[in-house]
């Protein structure tokens, strides 16, 4: 057998940041934060691949290693580049990391309660967060009995669950109250994360490209995941949708109907997700335009924990730049709060982020553009 991978390139693929692009954008985001000077000295392509290989002798320049260990809180640079198994590379040397027996009780007793009862309306992020509080407070809970740790042994489905949320928690470094978030969510697919990336040209097309981290907590394995996109002017007969190649799994595209401005369809995974298995898929989506009106509302179907929108317009200015989140209740509020906007040379760009978010919520990213920004 080979030598294992180094941690760094571990480190990479379970944060989803191995494509170049994205390496080097968080790789300018530490970087700021480290010494604004080093913003944009990212490694080549050539120099990434050899760091990642394991060709490397010794260490990147002193500079790259204090970015690297900005990006990789916890770990040395000398730790980041020395062989780890895949199951241990994202722990943190000397951390702790065994959970307490009294807490993998609670978290099978909640895992079987949600099993259970999946459809129950208080299903919600935060629901064991405060239900333990009101139990502190002695307030009754309004929650199963079966969520104490007390119950009755867990099913074999909920220690099946349990098992990959706790190998979830290490490779990802979730606190336990993350953890405990997900396992409230248990009978659900839960999006840990969401990204579209929205690319427009100076005339108007656009390229739209989605990755979702699924995490299957059903008691079946998923399949399939119905979707649809809708454009106010579109180019040609329909719009283009493919799998992206970076997914984890292989997707494929299956059309159930489409119009002039609007495509529903479902992207098919292969293998399924088994129950608590999580993977990135993606696809993308062009034939779309942004003409007259410039914005983008995103429907969120379900348990969403971390939503990134960028949008990137050529040749324009803004005028003006609002964002709004709306809930399942059809109440709204301003989403300004976390969204950033900026120009690099003649592009405009924007990049709204909302963390859990709940099924039937909406986000609106809404831009007014002044076109001919001066070169």
């Amino acid at each position: 057998m080979g030598s294992p991978p180094i941690r760094l390139k571990t480190l990479l693929q379970v944060r989803h940041w191995q494509t170049y692009r994205t390496f080097c954008a968080e790789y300018d985001k530490a970087a700021k934060s480290v010494d604004p000077a080093l913003v944009g000295r990212w490694p080549s392509r050539a120099q990434l691949h050899r760091w990642l290989s394991g060709e490397l002798r010794g260490l990147p320049y002193p500079d790259h290693c204090r970015v690297l260990e900005e990006m990789f809180p916890g770990f040395t640079a000398p730790q980041l580049f020395e062989p780890s198994e895949p199951d241990q590379a994202a722990r943190v040397p000397g951390e702790e990391v065994d959970p307490r027996p009294e807490n993998v009780s609670a978290l099978l007793a909640v895992l079987d309660g949600r099993l259970e009862t999946p459809e129950s309306t208080d299903v919600a992020w935060g629901m064991i967060q405060n239900a333990e509080q009101r139990q502190a407070n002695g307030t009754p809970l309004a929650i199963p009995d079966v969520l104490s740790a007390g119950g009755d042994p867990a099913s074999d489905q909920a220690r099946i669950l349990g098992r990959r949320l706790l190998e979830l928690q290490k490779i990802r470094r979730f606190s336990d109250s993350e953890i405990k978030e997900l396992a409230g969510l248990a009978g659900h697919v839960v999006e840990l994360a969401e990204t579209m990336d929205i690319e427009i040209d100076a005339d108007g097309r656009a390229l739209i490209v989605y990755h979702f981290d699924l995490l299957n907590l059903s008691d079946r394995p998923l399949a399939r995941v119905a979707r649809e996109i809708w454009f106010q002017c579109v180019d040609g007969d329909a719009l283009a949708i493919d799998p992206t190649p970076d997914s984890d799994r292989r997707v494929v595209i299956q059309r159930i109907h489409d119009t002039a401005d609007m495509a529903k369809f479902a992207f098919q995974i292969s293998p399924p997700l088994k129950p608590g298995e999580s993977a990135r898929v993606g696809y993308s989506c062009r034939g779309g335009r942004f003409d007259v009106k410039h914005y983008w509302r995103q429907f969120f179907p379900r348990f969403t924990r971390h939503f990134t929108l960028r949008v990137r317009q050529k040749g324009i200015q803004l005028a003006g730049c609002t964002a709004i989140e709306e809930r399942p209740d059809g109440s709204e509020e301003s989403a300004a709060d976390t969204l950033i906007w900026d120009y690099e040379g003649n592009d405009a760009t924007m990049t709204l982020t909302r963390d859990y978010l709940r099924p039937n919520q909406y986000i609106t990213l809404r831009w007014e553009v002044i076109r001919g920004a001066p070169g």
